[in-house]
């Protein structure tokens, strides 16, 4: 077992020292002792979730409901494992209850498929039109799987990595995301075969 560091690269699952205290302290009844641990974690946790649901507002949001779930739940935390992966893990099934509820959710730049061509309105113009195509491509996967597309694509997150964080087996991440990608190459093929007529 695993776990991530603010750099998102994963580290031994040790729990380190100052998060057992704090964490003793906040069982013990010293609520600011807590305070320690959502500064430590609060950029992590929101940059993680902005790549998911894009808006300011929404991570930040998702990362305060975050850690209030952490708060509620810390009992049941096993003193053993490290505290950073079961905080992302909240983070992460906060953000895909989410994006179920907002099935428009924007993710424009959850793949980078093309490189917009600076100093070239008419190929910038067709870039942003194929993007724009993507986004509402990307907006209508169901959540589970947008979810697994953007830890595979933003997180850079191995099979392994997206098995230990969403608590699934890693034939379903596998799965998960092969319809998704499958699911995207054939809604983005005409946009596709346009554009290789165009060049």
């Amino acid at each position: 077992m695993s776990s991530f560091p603010k750099n998102g690269r994963l580290e031994p699952a040790v729990l380190d020292q100052e998060d057992r205290a704090a964490i003793a302290a906040v069982l013990s009844g010293d609520r600011q002792a807590y305070t320690r641990i959502v500064q430590k974690y609060q950029r992590p946790i929101y940059a993680a979730l902005r790549r998911l649901v894009r808006q300011h507002e929404d991570a930040d949001d998702l990362a305060q409901e975050c850690f209030v779930r952490a708060y509620q739940h810390l009992h049941e935390f096993d003193l053993n494992r490290s505290f950073y992966p079961w905080l992302y893990r909240i983070g992460i099934n906060l953000a895909i209850s989410f994006m179920r509820k907002r099935k428009r959710h924007s993710a424009v730049d959850s793949l980078e498929v093309f490189p917009t061509a600076e100093g070239n309105p008419e190929t910038h113009a067709q870039a942003l039109e194929f993007y724009h195509a993507l986004e509402e491509a990307i907006a209508r996967l169901p959540a589970e799987q947008r979810a697994i597309l953007l830890l595979r694509t933003r997180e850079d997150m191995s099979y392994q990595e997206m098995s230990e964080t969403l608590g699934i087996e890693i034939g379903t991440v596998m799965s998960r995301l092969a319809r998704a990608r499958e699911k995207l190459r054939a809604w983005m093929r005409p946009h596709l075969n346009a554009r290789a007529e165009k060049i």
